[in-house]
């Protein structure tokens, strides 16, 4: 059985309308030759210092850090993560919370122990494939306080996705409930360059989502890689128009969707 590793960040929420949650889904034989290409990256844009020695590209790629003086390599980085989503080496997932939903806000979904559900949601919704999964959502996500609520989030994800795989291969493929979800573990984006994928290309979503880019103050270079990302989704063929309100975008390989809680929900 194939092994799948998913990384994951979310927006910090500020009093926008949209929360976003976001995951990359890809194979682990993969890993390696995903992460070199960063690599390669770093290097290319990397400087010589007072020493003579050659200098990579350093820290880490974050949406908050796309600047005019460094846009040129963040559009690099979003040509890698599109080339990788064409090639079906990575899938890109996000989840759209409508923060102003009566029922989300009924129930909660958007504070604390509800961010568990919504990753439950994230993870559980994109998981297509029979396999065994790894999973890394940013620590900054899930603080160490936070650690017996991975615990339960790593129990019922694993007997969800058990239940829902058992019906379509032979049994004896299925792993045993402890290891469909062979682990929930927090890192550090710092040292993920797919979780800092996950937050760039989430943030230039969120930036059209929730209409930030009309603010006078917005900074141009933001509004610029954001058009640039958005153009690829709209290339795909992906990204389509619900109503006035948010957007969506349709495919095996990207996925924009809004979180419709049921209505039912205690």
């Amino acid at each position: 059985m194939k092994i799948y590793h998913i990384y994951s960040d979310e927006s910090r929420h500020r009093n926008e309308r949209f929360l976003l949650l976001a995951g990359l889904w890809i194979e682990e034989s993969k890993v390696k030759e995903a992460e070199n290409e960063i690599i390669l990256l770093r290097k290319k844009h990397g400087y010589i210092n007072s020493k003579g020695q050659r200098i990579d590209f350093l820290g880490e790629f974050k949406w908050t850090k796309v600047s005019t003086n460094y846009i040129h390599v963040y559009k690099e980085l979003a040509d890698i993560a599109f080339t990788w989503i064409e090639k079906d080496i990575i899938r890109y997932n996000v989840l759209l919370v409508d923060t102003e939903d009566p029922i989300v806000r009924k129930n909660d979904n958007i504070k604390d122990d509800g961010y568990f559900k919504l990753l439950y949601q994230l993870y559980y919704q994109n998981s297509k494939i029979p396999a065994i999964y790894k999973i890394f959502p940013d620590s900054i996500t899930n603080p160490k306080q936070a650690i017996i609520s991975l615990d339960k989030l790593k129990e019922c994800l694993g007997a969800a996705l058990y239940k829902k795989y058992l019906p379509l291969v032979n049994p004896v493929e299925v792993p045993s409930l402890g290891r469909i979800v062979n682990n929930i573990t927090p890192m550090d984006s710092k040292h993920s360059s797919f979780i800092q994928i996950t937050d760039v290309i989430m943030g230039a979503i969120g930036y059209l989502q929730n209409e930030l880019f009309r603010n006078p103050k917005a900074k141009q270079a933001k509004v610029e890689f954001m058009k640039y990302v958005i153009d690829k989704v709209i290339m795909s063929g992906a990204i389509q128009i619900q109503g006035k309100k948010y957007y969506v975008a349709r495919s095996k390989k990207f996925n924009i969707w809004l979180f419709k809680p049921n209505k039912k929900a205690s």
